[in-house]
Parts: structure tokens; C-alpha cells; sequence
């Protein structure tokens, strides 16, 4: 005789192991496929050097690649095309002479100019005419100049020593006119007229100011001259005397 709770468990086990695979393809995923990518070499392109457009993370079961200028797929902006089967590179119509396709899909350029600036798109088709896109930027910078020429140097050296010279003689302009300025005014040999003391001249004597006239001295010289005196022509002329 069969128990009767046996029909239950087994429906119960059933149940989890539905649960568990529930679960575990809940929690599985497969494998992501890596993208195809594109890095610039070197990463600051300068005028007039090689460029490359490197191509990693392929697929499988690739029949060829395409290169086109712009951001997007346009058979007259084709620069060129690779077909690994036949290894046959054929050029498009915005082929410039210096692009090089190589084999793994990158892209060669030689000698880019400022004008090479711009989008790049690379199509990757496989075997079941599939196509995989990629694209890819290009800034070319001038060349700057890190050196001098010879000239120009020379030009430096020869201003800076210019300015050395002109500098050195004017400070010693400068020094002997600051050092004869100064050994005029202290010069110990240099005689100096004595100063002068009340009461003497300039020859070393003594020589007291005369007295100002008065009021009182002032009349007689008045009179003197109203009444001349004739004494004195008498003391020159003894005879005038005489006669009178």
C-alpha cells in the first residue's frame, strides 16, 4: 500500500529543480563579443609625418575591409578596399596616393597634411555579408619649432653681450663722476679763503668802520661851502695876500 503523502513530495521536488534553473538562467549571460575599435598612432599626428590607423578586436570569418572619408559609408568618399581571400588592395575615389591599407584592416597615411583632418569610417565585412562599422577621428597639427638657427643664436649672443658692455661703461661713467663730484668738495690741498672776523679786512688788519656823520657835522659842511674861505689860495699864492 502506497503512502499517501509520496505523490506530494515528488511534486515538490519537481518544482524546486524548475526554480533552480529558473534561476540560473536568470543569473548566466553569455559572453559579450568585443567591439571593433580603431587608436590612432601616434596620438598627436604633426604635418608631414606617417599616421596610423590601427585596427584591433576583429571578428571571425572576415572577407574584407573598406576605408571611407567621413563619418558614414559613401562608395564616392571610398579611399580603399582589402580582400584578405585574394590579398587584393583596390584604391577609391578619395584615394590620395599616400593611404596604405594593410591586411588586419589598418590604415596607413604618409605624409598627412593639415588638410587630412577629419572622420574616418572603417566597414568590416564578414562571410554572411555582414557589415561592422567603425569610426575614428584625425587632427593633424603644424609642426612648431623647438630650435634656433645658427643666425638667430649668433644675433642673441651678440645683443646680449651689447647690452653687457653699454651696462659696464655707463656704470663706471657713473663711478668717476660721483668720485670727482666727491673729491672736489673734500679735497685737502684746496686753499680756502679765511673767514673773515669782525673788525678785519681782507688783508688781515684791523680796520674799525668809520663814523657816520651827525646832524651837528653836517651844517658846518653846508657853510664851508656858502662861505668859501680864501685861505687856501692864499697858502698857494702868497702874493694874493699880499695885494689885498
Amino acid at each position: 500500500m502506497e503512502h499517501p503523502s509520496a505523490p506530494a513530495h515528488r511534486g515538490r521536488v519537481r518544482w524546486q529543480g524548475f526554480l533552480l534553473a529558473v534561476s540560473l538562467l536568470t543569473f548566466w549571460s553569455p559572453p559579450t563579443t568585443a567591439q571593433l575599435a580603431l587608436e590612432l598612432m601616434p596620438a598627436i599626428p604633426i604635418k608631414g609625418k606617417d599616421v596610423l590607423f590601427f585596427v584591433y578586436n576583429q571578428t571571425e570569418n572576415l572577407i574584407g575591409y573598406a576605408w571611407f572619408k567621413g563619418p558614414i559609408v559613401n562608395i564616392s568618399r571610398r579611399i580603399a578596399s582589402y580582400r584578405i581571400d585574394t590579398k587584393r588592395n583596390t584604391t577609391g575615389p578619395a584615394y590620395s596616393g599616400r593611404e596604405i591599407i594593410y591586411p588586419n584592416g589598418s590604415l596607413l597615411f604618409q605624409n598627412v597634411t593639415l588638410e587630412d583632418t577629419g572622420y574616418y569610417t572603417l566597414q568590416a565585412l564578414n562571410i554572411d555579408l555582414q557589415a561592422e562599422l567603425v569610426t575614428g577621428q584625425l587632427r593633424v597639427y603644424q609642426k612648431t619649432s623647438t630650435g634656433s638657427s645658427p643666425q638667430t643664436v649668433a644675433g642673441i649672443v651678440i645683443g646680449v653681450l651689447a647690452g653687457v658692455v653699454l651696462a659696464a661703461a655707463l656704470g663706471c661713467f657713473l663711478f668717476l663722476r660721483r668720485t670727482r663730484r666727491a673729491s672736489g668738495l673734500h679735497d685737502p690741498g684746496e686753499h680756502r679763503p679765511p673767514a673773515s672776523t669782525p673788525g678785519r679786512g681782507l688783508s688781515g688788519t684791523s680796520a674799525s668802520p668809520a663814523p657816520l656823520p651827525g646832524p651837528r657835522t653836517v651844517v658846518p659842511i653846508y657853510e664851508e661851502l656858502l662861505h668859501p674861505s680864501t685861505n687856501i689860495y692864499c697858502r698857494i699864492d702868497p702874493k694874493a695876500e699880499v695885494a689885498s
